[in-house]
Order: C-alpha cells, then structure tokens, then sequence
C-alpha cells in the first residue's frame, strides 16, 4: 500500500533523524565546552538534556506534512524543523528549570539553536529525499497505470508529482474508450478491454482506478487479471463526487459503512469529558463569579432602565428540543428582543451596550449548562422562528441540533457572531459549526475557552 510507504519511510528518516541529532549535540558541546568530557556528573546532566531533546523533537514531528511541488516541500521542511526546534528546546529548558541547574552552561545552548535547526532542516529535508531515492529506487520503484477518464487523472496529477519521492512513476493512462494524445499529459496505454495486454507490454506493477462509476463488471474481471499478473491494484474513493459531500467509511463488528461525517460526541466516553469540562467551567462562574455580577447589573439598571434583572427566552436545544435560555436584561422593558440587535441599537441602554459587548449578559447562560440544556462549547442556540429562515438559506443548518448548543463556538472565536445581514454571514457559521461537530476534542474546547477569554478581555467589532 502506497501509505505504508510513507509511513514507513518518514518513520525511517525519523529513527535517523534521532541518531544525528544526538551526534551534533554531543560534537557541539566538544567544541564549545570540551572541558566538560572531564567531569563525569556534568556528563551525565548534559545525557539528561539530550535525551529530553529527543523527546521534544519526537512531539514536534507529529502532524500533517503532505508536499505539494519542491517549494512547498522546503517551506514545509522549514515550518517543521521550526517547531521541532521550539518542542525540543522548551523540553530541555523545562527539566533545567524542575533540576535548578545554576552551572548549565548558557552560552553552549543558546549558540546550539543555530546548529540544531540546521541538523533538523538537513534531516527534515535532504536526508529524507536522499532515504527515499535509496528505498524505492531499482525493483522498488512502481511502475503506475491509470484507469479513467483523462480529466479525472488530471486532477489526481500533483499528487502523482509529490509521490514520485516514494518510486511511483506514472507510465501512462488507460480510458474506457479510444482518446485522442493530444488531450492527455499521459501516454495513452489504449482502452480498458485491452487491461490483460496492456499490463504485460508495460511492465506495469501497480494500476490505480480512478473512477469506481466504471463498474463492478470490469472490476470483477480485472481483479484476477491483476492477481495473476501480480499487479497491485488501487481504486480512487471517489464516494464524495456520488454524495456531493465528504464522506468516511468505518467498519462496525465486520461490517463496513460509509457515512458524511465523523462524530467524535457520539462516544460515551468524549460526551463524560466534555460534561466534565462543563461542570469544570460552569459551577466557579454560577457560585463566585454570577452572584457579583448580578448585583453589578442590578444597580446598573436601576439608574438606566428599571425592570428585571434577567431575560428568559425560547431557544432550541439538542435535537430540537426547546429550552429557556438566560441572560441579563441589556434592553429597555417591553422591546421587541427577538429582534436582532444592531450597532447603536435604541432598544439597549448605554450600560447594555458594554454589558453585550464585554459578553457579561451571557453569565446566566451557565445556569443553563449546570441544567444540561447547554455546553459551554458548541452552536449558539437561536430562536425557533430565525431557524426557519436560516434553513432556507442553508439545508445543512439543522445538523447543528446533534449536538448541545453552547454559550461560545468554534464561529465566534473566528469572527463570526453579532448580527446576520447577508446569507454569507449564515452560511460561515454553520460551516463552522459542523467543521466543530466533525472534529472535536477535548483540547479543541479547551482551545476555543481561551480564545473566549481572550475575546471578552479585547472585544472585535462585530461584538454589540
């Protein structure tokens, strides 16, 4: 399998990787400090670091790192070798810092950043086109046949481009029907009826499937033919081009299903963490934090607008269940609050205007996370009569209802919250919503309560 090829070569250039970067601390530490070589329990310190420099590095090589042409490659060799560096150092600075080490040297590791990141941009880089060439060079490099039509094996052409690093060469494509060379980047193999001689007269040792739209037939009868040839066969999961929508495949107790998306929330196990996250949050703001405010907001609107202190209103809820939510009262009495608020608003009172803007009339709200009716994280709820008209805006605006609203999201730390003007404006926040949905984690939470924080403290434009 193609993956396993990548994996293993990038787990390879990684043991390697280790190996020199070991080897350059050690040869910089003689040439800065060979003195040190004649101290034993200096060495053994100096052991401690390296090993958690190691550690770092090993932290700092997880994520994502797909190329897309030589430049691409180099910058992401550079942004990689960047956060190694910082993991790496901010380990070895951490156990420096619980040892209280007065007598590191200082001079040795400051003058070692330089070096360090030249090692690992060699290793990031160079070393691991030259481990590449060396795997899958001779009668390891595969000989690539696409099967398709000429547009969709243009559209999978880069990818072909960044996995020439892993000995997959192109030889050419084979269509359904008789094309013409001169619509093709590809050599025209000939037609999908030819599949046995053509695999033959090429050489080809791997044959990728572009299209599954071409048939179970053909693919029942070019299964064997690839078996016999000893031909690896791929075929393209072109599902999303069907659905008109992402897909992913699971396997559930021997059966295998494709559905739109993942849910990482349908687990009992990330919905306890969350709840606890909730709780967590939520019972220090309603027992310390919530009494003051109150009292705050009391007297504030006794001097600029008498009546009550709170507003209840109908939201709905997970699964479209509704629910009173709670929030300080930031307009006058008897306002028409179910319409959306505008920059310089006269329904609200000047002390309402802060209050909304440093997000202090959303406190109450967790009241209704310790109820369950919200999260601390999640969609923001609305009301029943501006669903319907986001639904005609949006019809994947109802997916936001499987999971509990919450009092902030992943669409307002990125910008979008205040008031809907445009359809555009509905549509980032849903998208956003679902993108939470599909990909939460409890750090993600974590992550968005910050950047709440930070966004109550600094307040953007759109908050009023």
């Amino acid at each position: 399998m193609i993956s396993q090829r990548s994996i293993g070569i990038r787990t390879f250039a990684l043991c390697w990787q280790v190996v020199i970067v070991s080897l350059s601390f050690w040869i910089w530490l003689y040439i800065w400090q060979s003195t040190l070589f004649q101290i034993p329990e200096s060495l053994k310190r100096y052991l401690l670091y390296n090993e958690f420099l190691v550690v770092g590095i090993l932290f700092g090589s997880g994520g994502k790192r797909e190329g897309a042409g030589q430049r691409h490659d180099w910058v992401a060799a550079n942004r990689h070798s960047f956060r190694q560096l910082l993991l790496g150092l901010f380990c070895v600075f951490l156990v420096v810092f619980a040892l209280q080490d007065t007598d590191v040297s200082r001079s040795f590791f400051f003058s070692y950043v330089a070096w360090l990141y030249l090692t690992l941009l060699f290793c990031n880089y160079f070393l691991l086109r030259t481990l590449a060439r060396w795997a899958f060079s001779g009668d390891r490099e595969e000989r690539v046949a696409l099967v398709g039509k000429v547009e969709q094996g243009i559209r999978l052409q880069p990818w072909l481009e960044r996995k020439s690093l892993l000995g997959l060469r192109a030889v050419g494509i084979i269509c359904p029907a008789p094309v013409a060379q001169e619509t093709s980047p590809f050599p025209i193999l000939g037609v999908m009826d030819d599949i046995s001689e053509i695999l033959r007269k090429h050489s080809i040792t791997q044959l990728i499937v572009l299209d599954l739209a071409l048939g179970s037939d053909w693919l029942h009868r070019a299964t064997p033919i690839c078996e016999a040839a000893a031909v690896r066969l791929q075929v393209l999961n072109n599902l999303d081009d069907y659905f008109n929508h992402t897909t992913t495949t699971f396997e559930d107790d021997g059966i295998r299903f494709i559905s739109l998306r993942e849910e990482p929330l349908e687990s009992p196990l990330n919905r306890f963490l969350k709840r606890f996250l909730d709780l967590v949050a939520a019972l220090p703001v309603v027992i310390l934090i919530l009494p003051l405010a109150t009292v705050l907001v009391w007297i504030l609107q006794r001097a600029q607008s008498p009546g009550p202190i709170f507003y209840a209103q109908v939201r709905t809820g997970m699964m479209g269940k509704p629910f009173t939510i709670y929030k300080y009262r930031t307009m006058h009495v008897n306002q028409n609050e179910a319409k959306q608020a505008a920059i310089d608003d006269p329904r609200v009172f000047p002390a309402g205007r802060w209050l909304r803007k440093l997000s202090i009339d959303e406190l109450p709200q967790f009241i209704n996370v310790l109820k369950g009716d919200m999260s601390v994280v999640g969609p923001r709820p609305h009301l029943p009569k501006h669903e319907e008209i986001f639904v005609q805006v949006m019809r994947k605006y109802l997916i936001r209802k499987l999971i509990r609203p919450g009092i902030t999201g992943w669409a307002q730390v990125n910008g979008f919250r205040g008031e809907i003007r445009k359809e555009s404006d509905v549509q980032q926040r849903v998208e956003a919503d679902i993108h939470y949905l599909e990909n939460w984690a409890f750090s993600l939470d974590c992550l968005i309560i910050l950047k709440t924080v930070k966004h109550c403290l600094f307040p953007p434009r759109t908050a009023y």
